[in-house]
């Protein structure tokens, strides 16, 4: 019997069927079909998952954008004239320097200036100078002075922006040191912190993923600008300085120390900040975070708008000067800002204190804007316009103004000042009475402090039922306006009258399957209503790592973060399930993993009535999470979770080393059983505190 060859590439067809086919199409087909076999269902997309995302992301950006747009419309009532502003001003100070890691000052430590070198330059000389700005932590910079001069002289301090250079950023902006020389001031210019001759950090958040700092309270733009006051502090010493007439200006990053000093420390008289600011209104819609460094914000937890720097100085001589091209510094911002400020300038009369100078660039520095800053310093300090400036300069080999020639001292603590510079020593308590006293003023503080943007609702949130999912209920409600969260719930079928309840916080990855089968141990014999809540960008597909970091940043201009943003969303899930007819509000229990559960653990403290709480894998300090703005200055988690005593604290599967301390501070109470490790979570529920009990299961 012949057999016939078979072609791959010959057409076949199936009887009746004008469908055309070949072997090598048949071949392709079953090797898709196996390469799906091979693919676990769990891999494969879930748009309704991945839609919810997206739509998260879009809600909580315009969620922000509204909240900064009502914190710059705030500010612009606040500082509409002398009037309204002057009953706020000294406040809004305090919070300014509060922000900064400023209140109360750092111990105005010996600053054991040391003078490691001069260079001649003709008509200059340049000093190159280090001090400590506080212990260990060393500040260079080079001193600009005139040779020829009479009397004393008008002083400024240059703060560098960003422009690298391996013998310190000042070498790169010498060219102001020089101009202010050669024309008759005293010009000190300030490495910044990272570009320096000894490393510390500018972008923890941006670049770094550190949002710990948040947590610590903590920003650059603070060391920064103790550095250029303990400058002033050293400028004060000196024979040719005239202590009355001290100036400040930099580009950039200095510009945003510019702003900064000047608005906390009255010992600078003229400042002349150079690109930039805005208002936190354009900042945010713009999304203009992800261009700047970390250095260029205070922690906005008073929620300022930028527009208070300018206030804070007003009405003192202010130049500032900017890019029609930049795009760190929106124009839409620099002008609101500016007819702002120049109004209220104008309501203390003197208008002829404040400019702005507008250049057809980008983020860049000249000639032109060097000599606009000298002549208003020259208006300001030497009543004098229009004199023939010299503008030449001819930078020196950055090494040779370099302060330690490489030898940096070993003991150098600049690359841990974040660590330091906010973060307390942890507090210890010998008696009740001691850790009671400490207890009753945390919680105000905490309140105040770290949680003033958390909002509980003031009325019952209006929720719907949507459909159904894998046994429970799907609840939809708004926590905030335009922010949507999800639910799901369940009741037991054999309740009768009011039932315990417990609320998990749900973390990333928690699809209904998962949390079904966490539940498993609390649906057996229990009568418990089982309640999860969604927190905004939390779902089975959670937002994307960058767009996380944007919305951090961005939250902190508003003073939140992502995580007391979910926090509110905890408290607006805890009034929906109060609202359930069958619930026991007074017997809610709430339950999550990780910094869900740390999350859920604050909710608590806020709501005293929550019955108890039990953690799954919590973090052992809220540098691990969650992070809210500032709370590290005042508490961390282990002791922040003895603020729950007399109600109970448990640990389901294990408990952390760490919260030794926790259970430490409720023995001090009499109450150290009421900190308990649970191996199910049916039995806190039903009341058992022992593991004297079958499941059932």
């Amino acid at each position: 019997m012949l057999l016939r060859k078979i072609s791959d590439t010959e057409d076949y067809s199936l009887p009746g069927s004008a469908i055309k086919f070949t072997i090598r199409d048949i071949i392709r087909l079953m090797r898709a079909f196996f390469i799906l076999l091979a693919i676990p269902l769990s891999a494969q997309p879930d748009q309704e998952a991945f839609q919810r995302m997206l739509e998260s992301k879009q809600a909580v950006t315009q969620y922000l954008v509204n909240r900064a747009s009502v914190i710059t419309k705030k500010a612009v009532t606040e500082l509409a004239s002398p009037q309204t502003w002057e009953p706020v001003r000294a406040k809004r100070l305090e919070e300014m320097r509060d922000m900064l890691g400023l209140l109360p000052w750092p111990a105005r430590t010996p600053l054991n200036v040391r003078i490691t070198g001069t260079l001649d330059k003709g008509d200059y000389t340049v000093e190159k100078i280090v001090f400590e700005s506080m212990p260990k932590i060393y500040v260079t910079g080079n001193l600009y002075l005139p040779k020829k001069h009479k009397g004393k002289l008008p002083a400024i301090v240059y703060v560098c922006g960003h422009a690298y250079s391996p013998h310190g950023d000042k070498t790169i902006y010498q060219r102001h040191g020089i101009s202010f020389a050669k024309n008759g001031y005293v010009a000190i210019i300030l490495d910044s912190i990272q570009i320096s001759e000894t490393f510390a950090l500018h972008h923890g958040v941006g670049w770094q993923e550190m949002p710990d700092w948040y947590a610590r309270g903590y920003t650059p733009a603070g060391v920064e600008v103790w550095n250029a006051m303990r400058a002033i502090d050293y400028l004060e010493t000196r024979s040719e300085v005239d202590k009355n007439r001290i100036g400040m200006t930099g580009r950039s990053g200095g510009a945003a120390m510019s702003w900064f000093t000047a608005a906390v420390d009255q010992r600078v008289q003229a400042v002349a900040p150079v690109m930039g600011i805005s208002t936190y209104e354009a900042n945010v819609k713009n999304n203009t975070q992800r261009l700047h460094c970390d250095c260029m914000f205070a922690i906005n937890s008073y929620m300022h708008d930028m527009m208070h720097q300018g206030a804070l100085i007003a009405p003192k001589p202010l130049l500032m000067a900017h890019g029609k091209k930049d795009d760190l510094f929106p124009v839409v911002g620099y002008e609101d800002f500016e007819h702002r400020i120049s109004s209220l300038y104008t309501g203390y009369g003197k208008q002829e204190f404040f400019s702005n100078v507008v250049v057809d660039t980008g983020h860049e520095d000249s000639t032109f804007l060097r000599e606009k800053v000298i002549r208003f310093f020259d208006k300001q300090f030497l009543q004098k316009e229009n004199r023939n400036l010299d503008m030449d300069y001819s930078d020196a080999p950055e090494d040779q103004l370099d302060v330690f020639a490489g030898n940096v001292p070993a003991d150098a603590m600049n690359f841990r000042v974040h660590e330091t510079f906010t973060t307390p020593a942890v507090k210890t308590y010998r008696s009740a009475s001691e850790w009671q006293a400490r207890a009753a003023q945390l919680l105000p503080t905490l309140r105040e402090k770290v949680f003033a943007g958390v909002k509980a609702p003031s009325t019952a949130p209006q929720w719907k039922v949507q459909g159904k999912t894998n046994g429970f209920d799907v609840l939809q409600w708004q926590s905030e306006p335009g922010i949507l969260l999800r639910g799901l719930m369940r009741s037991p079928t054999q309740a009768s009258g009011k039932a315990a309840a417990v609320l998990y916080i749900a973390s990333d990855g928690d699809d209904p399957q998962a949390v079904q089968a966490l539940f498993y141990g609390v649906s057996a014999r229990t009568k418990a209503i089982q309640f999860v809540v969604y927190p905004r960008g939390i779902g089975e597909i959670g937002w994307p790592k960058s767009f996380a970091k944007d919305t951090l940043r961005n939250a902190m201009h508003t003073g939140q973060t992502i995580d007391s943003m979910r926090l509110t969303d905890v408290l607006s899930a805890i009034a929906v399930l109060r609202q359930q007819p069958n619930v026991d509000p007074l017997r809610i229990m709430i339950l999550g993993r990780g910094v869900a559960g740390a999350i859920g653990l604050y909710a608590a403290l806020l709501d005293p009535r929550i019955e108890q709480v039990t953690l799954l894998d919590p973090p052992s300090s809220h540098v691990e999470g969650p992070i809210f703005l500032n709370v590290l200055r005042h508490t961390d988690i282990t002791e922040a979770a003895a603020l729950l005593a007399p109600r109970r604290l448990n640990f389901y599967g294990r408990m952390p080393a760490a919260f030794e301390r926790t259970k430490n501070l409720y023995a001090l109470l009499g109450l150290a059983d009421h900190v308990f490790l649970t191996m199910s979570l049916e039995g806190p529920l039903l009341g058992k505190y022992d593991h004297r009990f079958a499941s059932g299961l």
